[in-house]
């Protein structure tokens, strides 16, 4: 019995979310596409797969997987490759090499109509609206050296990675921009590209914005961008090209400091533009939208509609009282100074003083007086320890007080600016209210940029050429769009079925509007195990039960269940 017992094996493979991923890639036809635009295999090799199929693999890997690419024969050998489209000898191939050459010849290909190739495919099959697109850019950070790059302006050359201005808030690291451009309608990446690192944002809306007319196949989109749009050649082009543009009003501006010195001085008529419910509990205060167009419009001649914020008044208020106990606390302890520390003069004094009010901006809310008095002492005369022969003279020494006191008038004149900002548009039909509306949409698209960053985790600084982080970008560009696909389809046929929640969170807590990753997780973890006799004939295949909210989400994505050990529909 137990020598029947022992020439048996069980081989347990994870079947996961793999289906979910294969069903997206099905209808973008990108398994096609890839093997389109990145063909054949270099070097000569036959017994290999080509760069098409390696690169699919990765994608889904990206989109899968937590970890760096370099893990993914490991991660492979855990999971059941049909659902990646791979035979199980095919497997042994997927090395760092092998990787690293896939990504060389991404490089190579013209990774430009690659992509709109399969955006134009997502377009058509998941029937997305391109009436309203939304760009912003990020940083992809760096912790290598990267020496040795190409600097020179040649026509193909890999984005430079360099220091700039980090968005991560790591200034000491060097960078690459990185600019994603979503729909409105499901907030589906439409275009990406990457910049130099030390490039600025007002850099890329030409481009971006001709790549996505091209795309569109016309120039009416309405643009959503943040304040690097508004500049005058930015919006001169869009304007001139027959486009629409919403945009923020820089503070730099000089319309921003007219209207902020009106509303000091004048009453301002606001109307309530906007209500809404406060996440953060019932018995917290609604946010409110108030809004006031005046009569003046930009340099340029463009709109602009002025807002104010009930959550940015109450953010302005704390950043002001903040900065001003912050200096009043580095301003006391300049006084307070003793020793080899204390200030020997006034003027040193107040240098100090004025560095801190800088650093802080508080110059405008507090008024300091530095005061210098002298104070009598006595000094020893000649060396040595003091004695009943010692000697001593009178000196007067220098003391330095700082008298701080706060400015009411101008802080209560601020305090009727805070929670503004501005909207530039050259669309003249919607409302105050309708054109808040269409920026409000930013947010989900800094959603795609951390969910690049966090949830799948983009890890280039594995890769030491910038030729192959140029490719890996990309195959993190079509991870992100398979993910906003899936969370679109799920959101889309819910509502079309009237599902209001899903049971997706743990302890089946209800879900009213399904990331990607809520619905991965829902069967993260499923296996396909098979009953394998001495001679390695399957004699029996065992699959891990479907919860029903798993069988749900797998027909709201159309997933044949059938990869799942189920032979009907749920």
């Amino acid at each position: 019995m137990d020598d029947n017992i022992n020439s048996f094996s069980l081989d347990a493979r994870e079947v996961g979310a793999a289906p979910i991923v294969r069903r997206i890639f099905e209808r973008l036809d990108l398994d096609r596409l890839l093997e389109t635009y990145v063909p054949g295999r270099r070097f000569g090799r036959k017994a290999d797969v080509s760069h098409g199929r390696a690169l699919s693999v990765m994608v889904a890997n990206a989109v899968l997987s937590r970890q760096p690419l370099y893990a993914v024969p490991e991660w492979l050998d855990r999971h059941i490759v049909q659902n990646f489209g791979l035979r199980d000898d095919e497997t042994k191939f997927f090395n760092d090499d092998r990787i690293g050459r896939a990504l060389d010849r991404l490089y190579e290909a013209d990774r430009a109509s690659l992509m709109t190739a399969v955006v134009t495919k997502a377009i058509r099959e998941f029937k997305i609206d391109l009436a309203q697109i939304h760009n912003d850019t990020t940083t992809v950070t760096f912790s290598g050296a990267y020496e040795g790059q190409k600097l020179k302006a040649e026509k193909k050359r890999p984005p430079l990675i360099t220091f700039g201005y980090n968005k991560d808030h790591r200034p000491d690291l060097k960078q690459l921009v990185y600019s994603l451009t979503i729909s409105r309608d499901g907030a589906v990446p439409v275009h990406y590209k990457t910049f130099d690192g030390n490039t600025t944002d007002d850099q890329t809306h030409i481009d971006t914005w001709s790549l996505i007319r091209e795309l569109a196949g016309r120039p009416d989109f309405t643009y959503v961008a943040d304040s690097k749009l508004c500049t005058r050649e930015n919006m001169a082009f869009i304007a001139g090209h027959g486009g629409r543009f919403v945009t923020v009003l820089p503070r730099s501006r000089g319309e921003d400091d007219d209207f902020r010195d009106h509303i000091q001085k004048n009453v301002v008529l606001w109307d309530e533009v906007r209500r809404e419910k406060n996440p953060r509990g019932k018995d917290k205060p609604d946010h409110v939208y108030w809004a006031f167009e005046p009569g003046m419009r930009s340099v340029e001649g463009y709109r602009i509609v002025w807002y104010r914020s009930s959550v940015k008044t109450e953010l302005d208020q704390k950043r002001r009282t903040k900065k001003i106990a912050r200096a009043r606390e580095r301003l006391q302890e300049l006084e307070n100074r003793t020793g080899a520390h204390r200030f020997r003069s006034k003027d040193a004094a107040e240098k100090a003083v004025q560095k801190v009010l800088q650093e802080e901006g508080a110059e405008r809310w507090l008024t300091v007086e530095v005061v210098e008095e002298t104070v009598g002492d006595v000094k020893q005369i000649g060396p040595g320890r003091p004695g009943k022969d010692t000697t001593y003279r009178r000196v007067e020494l220098p003391v330095i007080f700082i008298e701080v006191a706060d400015n009411p008038e101008t802080i209560q004149a601020d305090a009727r600016c805070d929670g503004l900002f501005a909207m530039v548009s050259n669309v003249e039909n919607l409302t105050s209210e309708g054109l808040l509306g269409v920026y409000k949409y930013q947010p989900f698209l800094e959603k795609r940029n951390e969910q690049l960053k966090s949830v799948l985790s983009v890890a280039p600084m594995f890769l030491k050429k910038p030729e192959r982080v140029a490719a890996l970008l990309f195959v993190y560009f079509l991870a992100v769009l398979v993910f906003a696909l899936i969370e679109r389809e799920v959101r889309n046929r819910m509502a079309e079925e009237g599902i209001e929640e899903l049971p997706l969170y743990p302890e089946e807590r209800l879900c009213e509007a399904p990331t990607a990753d809520v619905v991965i997780q829902a069967v993260e973890g499923l296996r396909c195990s098979r009953l394998v006799d001495a001679n390695g004939e399957v004699v029996k295949v065992f699959h891990d039960e479907l919860t029903p909210v798993a069988k749900k989400v797998l027909r709201l994505l159309g997933v044949d269940l059938r990869a799942y050990g189920v032979n009907r529909k749920a």
